[in-house]
């Protein structure tokens, strides 16, 4: 599907809003046909380096055989950050550039139309947002030393989001923060300051969201003009979006769009070397061939520079073992044997990933007990934050990494490098199951019977995930003689950041400890177990 199919039914509803102020608008509409026909599509090949190394071939198979480097399995904790034009109404959700557009809409988001018609107006279009994307007080060193003190690993940007605007100097899009908005290189930016700190890149990608992103169909989206058909995208049945992924067929993207598509990709690779190229869910809609061929070029040119990378996926969007498998907004409920990942929100609910006003924080307490959790169960977070327009970061949110950072700087020896035990741990409270594919996050946080395990060296860490109440017995029954870690025995218990001696015992019924009368935090209690040899 391309230009040449915009259908006339679209063009009457596009522009018959507009007669009465602009006329001649119908006649621009009928011009951008015969543009869009004659206009020569930019082949995303150009972007591709044929002097790359050839580690990988063109398929699935060989592909597979790349290796998830340490630095990654290791470092366990990053951090992105949803940030861009979206920002600046700062209202529900990052997608409000399609929800502004829906018009007689019922379901999640249906409040955000008669929002913005009763701040905006009508006729007010996203485009028109972006002078007011100014990111004024962005400095990228001071976010990439906040990252930092925060104990991450690995940090970095969206470099675009599903509203079409890049977040670089791109010379395939002229929609870009370089052009616009800010008229900065917000991704070049952060990748000097992030590699500067000693952290690893990241840049994420949600473009092919774009493909249906916009309602043109429904005559409210202003494509009146060549550079707005080139923003909000070909117009496409009314279905497209939802039906994307289900009929690829009738509903899937253009030859256009998927060379537009996969030269953003290929030029932030070429332009920004990251470390981390991180693909939103909907990667299936791109066609199977040109998944590969991106793959195999990001692996290749990656091992020509002797630089070891990290590519993550959402479902089933890319064959298990291209890449590492990423669970949106939730984590697994069990200990695997294999590395994964996930991303979620630091503040709370998952309906807002960019900065909206009146968002909860979770706090350092709360997100460093999922970061436990999950890498108790082989698995690393990658946590987002929401920036404001104007470039700085919430006040609650830095308080929060800041928290994080503090814990890590005394007990990471309990997450870097570790490894998970024969089980990931005990307690009573339960994740749920979202619909990403995995479990929720928790809304109200753990209690003092929830237990979690890792190693390092020759340490077993037990990591209680809240405050032990003074004299109270907790048992550990995995180490049962029954139980799964039954044949493990006890020498040593050590609580670490302090010198009070812990009270335990080991029996046929598991492992008890008592409760200490001093903490030392108020985040997560650590005791580190020596087992006999």
């Amino acid at each position: 599907m391309n230009c040449l199919n915009i259908q006339y039914n679209f063009i009457v509803k596009s522009v018959i809003r507009k007669l009465k102020k602009a006329p001649f608008v119908f006649i621009v509409s009928l011009v951008l046909l015969s543009a869009c026909n004659s206009e020569k599509k930019k082949n995303s090949s150009e972007f591709i380096n044929t002097a790359a190394k050839k580690v990988y071939e063109n398929n699935w198979e060989s592909l597979k055989t790349h290796k998830t480097p340490s630095w990654f399995t290791n470092g366990k904790f990053g951090i992105y950050f949803h940030w861009g034009v979206y920002s600046v109404p700062a209202y529900k959700t990052e997608w409000y550039p399609r929800l502004m557009y829906l018009d007689n809409f019922e379901g999640w988001g249906d409040d955000v139309r008669p929002y913005h018609i009763a701040k905006y107006g009508e006729d007010f279009q996203y485009h028109e947002f972006i002078p007011d994307f100014t990111a004024e007080h962005f400095n990228a060193e001071e976010w990439a030393l906040l990252f930092k003190k925060s104990g991450a690993q690995y940090a970095g940007p969206v470099a675009e989001h599903s509203d079409g605007f890049s977040m670089w100097n791109s010379k395939v899009n002229k929609w870009n923060a370089f052009n616009m908005g800010p008229k900065r290189d917000i991704v070049g930016e952060l990748e000097k300051a992030i590699k500067a700190e000693g952290m690893k890149f990241v840049t994420t990608f949600h473009h092919q969201f774009h493909w249906g992103w916009y309602p043109s169909w429904n005559g409210l989206v202003d494509v009146s003009s060549k550079d707005l058909l080139d923003f909000y995208g070909e117009v496409v049945p009314e279905e497209t979006f939802k039906q994307a992924t289900k009929n690829l067929e009738k509903y899937g993207p253009s030859e256009a769009f998927t060379h537009k598509w996969k030269a953003k990709v290929l030029e932030v690779i070429n332009n920004y070397n990251p470390d981390f190229v991180w693909f939103d869910s909907k990667l299936d809609i791109i066609p199977e061939k040109d998944r590969i061929e991106l793959v195999e070029y990001f692996y290749n040119t990656s091992a020509k520079n002797n630089k070891e990378v990290v590519l993550s996926y959402k479902g089933d969007d890319l064959p298990k073992d291209v890449g590492v498998l990423d669970i949106e907004a939730g984590r697994l409920n069990e200990l695997v044997n294999y590395h994964w990942l996930t991303d979620t929100p630091f503040c709370h609910g998952n309906s807002a990933w960019s900065y909206v006003e009146g968002k909860e924080s979770k706090g350092g307490n709360m997100n460093i007990d999922a970061l436990i959790d999950i890498v108790s169960k082989n698995g690393c977070l990658l946590l987002n934050i929401g920036p404001k327009a104007d470039g700085t970061i919430p006040e609650e949110i830095k308080t929060g990494l800041l928290e994080m950072g503090k814990w890590l700087e005394e007990y990471g020896e309990v997450v870097y490098g570790s490894k998970p035990f024969i089980t990931y741990g005990e307690g009573p409270t339960k994740l749920k199951k979202n619909r990403f594919g995995g479990f929720n996050d928790l809304k109200e946080g753990y209690c003092d019977e929830d237990f979690r395990f890792t190693t390092k060296d020759d340490n077993l860490y037990l990591i209680q995930l809240d405050v032990p109440k003074y004299e109270k017995k907790y048992v550990l029954r995995s180490f049962g003689s029954n139980e799964i870690a039954g044949d493990k025995k006890i020498e040593s218990i050590q609580l670490m950041g302090s010198n009070q001696e812990v009270s335990w015992y080991q029996n046929e019924k598991g492992l008890y400890i008592v409760g200490v009368k001093e903490v030392p935090n108020k985040i997560a209690i650590v005791y580190k177990i020596k087992l006999a040899k």
